[in-house]
């Protein structure tokens, strides 16, 4: 189910982006876009559709909606070796591959499905003006997703942004800060710098009759 088709990058965007962890300052950060990722993406979004999901902390931290948690050896199989390669591209200048660090995030590895609704938006977003859900990806060198909608229930996408830490969600219209938007596109794969701020693009009239889907990975 987890075959994937020979990897060819789509686009590699470049995202200026502030590292307040070095004396670096400003750098940029890339994400890779390769669209047609699964052989079979049909099969992925029906398996990922008929799963249980959980909205409990310790696997959704701050995530809006529920997320599928599911043991897949064979999605490790054969995803681990295609990520592993990815990650050793050089246009990474950011990051130094660690193959103990790779293998222990992918030992850990789920089949990791976000499960996001209209309500879950209205729900998560009571009390701000904007519906911006900014973070990184703490513990990880890179993250990725796959959308799992079809083209024609798409909307929106990823956002990536320069990073701010003196502006809370709130009011703050951070859409000025926007480096790139990725959009939506049926089983379209996106590789990023898990310390580069991202998040989905929301707003409060979106997937009011399909939920957004995208796997994640950690690694």
């Amino acid at each position: 189910m987890f075959e994937v088709n020979p990897v060819e990058i789509t686009e590699i965007k470049r995202c200026y982006d502030y590292d307040r962890m070095s004396d670096i300052g400003y750098k940029w950060r890339k994400v890779f876009v390769i669209d047609d990722f699964y052989k079979n993406p049909d099969e992925v979004r029906e398996y990922a559709l008929s799963c249980e999901r959980t909205n409990d902390k310790e696997h959704c931290g701050g995530l809006i909606g529920t997320r599928v948690v599911e043991d897949r050896p064979d999605m490790v199989d054969n995803l681990k070796p295609v990520f592993k390669e990815l990650c050793q591209h050089p246009e990474w200048t950011n990051l130094q591959f660690s193959e103990g660090m790779f293998d222990y995030r992918w030992d850990n590895q789920k089949f990791w499905v976000n499960h996001t609704t209209n309500e879950d938006i209205n729900e998560r977003f009571t009390k701000t003006v904007y519906c911006f859900t900014h973070h990184r990806d703490k513990d990880s060198s890179w993250a990725a997703l796959v959308y799992l909608n079809k083209d024609e229930e798409c909307d929106g996408g990823t956002d990536f942004y320069k990073y701010r830490e003196d502006h809370a969600y709130g009011d703050y219209d951070i859409r000025k800060d926007i480096t790139f938007t990725c959009p939506m596109k049926y089983n379209r794969m996106v590789m990023y710098e898990a310390s580069c701020t991202h998040g989905a693009t929301l707003n409060r009239t979106m997937f009011k009759e399909y939920p957004r889907l995208a796997q994640v990975f950690f690694m």
